[in-house]
């Protein structure tokens, strides 16, 4: 390929995206409490490489099942991934989420937010919640004040868990771009 002041170069630019999400409890480590969301996300089997917040101009949402995803990747196969994750032990109430946008015009753009509170009462769960979904919008908002762009109406996702004496957890919502 060649690119810019005829420099031969690799470019990758990926057509499609897609959201998953998953939380998981281990009595091992917050490791293993990973490796279980990954398991309930439904990429396990892959190897993940974190990139930042950039969605290409004019790339695709794919919605997909949990059978279709299953045997959407290969296992071993290498996925680009805006990830938030936050792990944590027995007695807290962990949240990782993403917000994104597609571009109108130009790029679009993905934030993350994670969040652990400590044991917190039934009533306060609400609360966290809507501080994770605040945080996102406050976060995506100065992204594209801070780039100029123009999104299209963005999107959540939140994953979360409330880690129970003796555990390790583990929170993850993962933007897959392929």
């Amino acid at each position: 390929m060649s690119g810019r002041g005829g420099v031969d170069r690799l470019r990758l630019l990926p057509k499609y995206y897609l959201v998953v999400s998953g939380a998981a409890l281990s009595p091992v480590s917050p490791l293993n409490a990973f490796d279980g969301a990954l398991k309930a996300a439904g990429i396990h089997n892959t190897n993940l490489v974190a990139v930042s917040s950039i969605l290409p101009r004019g790339v695709v949402h794919l919605e997909l099942n949990r059978e279709e995803l299953a045997s959407f990747f290969e296992p071993g196969e290498i996925l680009f991934v805006v990830q938030a994750v936050r792990m944590g032990r027995e007695g807290e109430y962990l949240s990782a989420g993403l917000m994104w946008g597609e571009g109108v015009t130009s790029n679009g753009l993905v934030v993350e937010h994670t969040s652990s509170r400590e044991g917190p009462s039934r009533e306060e769960l609400e609360e966290v919640r809507r501080e994770v979904v605040e945080a996102l919008r406050s976060k995506f908002q100065e992204g594209v004040r801070i780039r100029g762009i123009r999104t299209k109406e963005p999107r959540f996702k939140v994953a979360e868990v409330l880690v129970p004496e003796g555990m390790y957890g583990c929170a993850l919502v993962a933007l897959i771009l392929c």
